[in-house]
């Protein structure tokens, strides 16, 4: 394939899942947009369309897994260079999230996809505590890293909400020091009851 054709197909597809992400906004369920009004958003043809995809649901996977792939690969080069420093990691992960805005948003909030939003966190989180030591007490891991996944979440979730009202570097402060504090909390009882 020559280079012409590599670039009307990224084109393309580009088209398509903006149009898709758009639809998804407005209609809040994927199972509710047809090719067709895909299509007259994208301003492509059907044929076009079915050259690439097979249903909006494939755009919507393909947008998903290159959310999640571009996480990591965020994720990977934060901890490369600043595995020491939880703030760093945390406050560049914030700005990755408000960079990529309208993506994340639309799946966090309209994508009907569960599994996206808990692998969307699970990697973020398990790169966090993977990247900064956390030791914990194998009894205990599951249920610690489930109290931190899911009050991050939480915490995140609500600052998009708010259309980011707040700095990333009080969020920062935030998502540390509370998990920061469970962690010492667990370090303690550890010890104390010796486990």
């Amino acid at each position: 394939m020559n280079t012409k054709d590599n670039q009307r197909t990224r084109l393309s597809k580009l088209l398509l899942k903006n149009a898709v992400l758009e639809l998804l906004q407005e209609k809040r369920a994927v199972n509710k947009i047809t090719v067709k009004e895909l299509c007259e958003r994208a301003e492509l043809n059907r044929s076009t369309f079915y050259a690439h995809y097979n249903d909006p649901k494939e755009i919507i996977n393909e947008i998903e897994n290159d959310i999640l792939a571009s996480t990591a690969l965020h994720l990977q080069k934060i901890g490369e260079g600043n595995s020491a420093d939880a703030r760093v990691y945390i406050n560049s992960f914030l700005k990755y999230i408000k960079d990529n805005d309208m993506p994340i948003r639309i799946l966090l909030f309209d994508g009907t996809d569960t599994d996206f939003k808990s692998r969307f966190m699970q990697q973020s989180v398990a790169r966090f505590i993977e990247n900064n030591d956390m030791l914990m007490n194998a009894e205990t891991e599951q249920f610690i890293y489930a109290y931190i996944l899911n009050g991050s979440y939480g915490i995140i979730l609500q600052w998009i909400r708010s259309n980011y009202a707040v700095p990333e570097s009080t969020i920062t402060e935030l998502l540390f020091s509370i998990n920061d504090s469970a962690l010492r909390n667990l370090h303690i009882a550890s010890k104390k009851y010796g486990k």
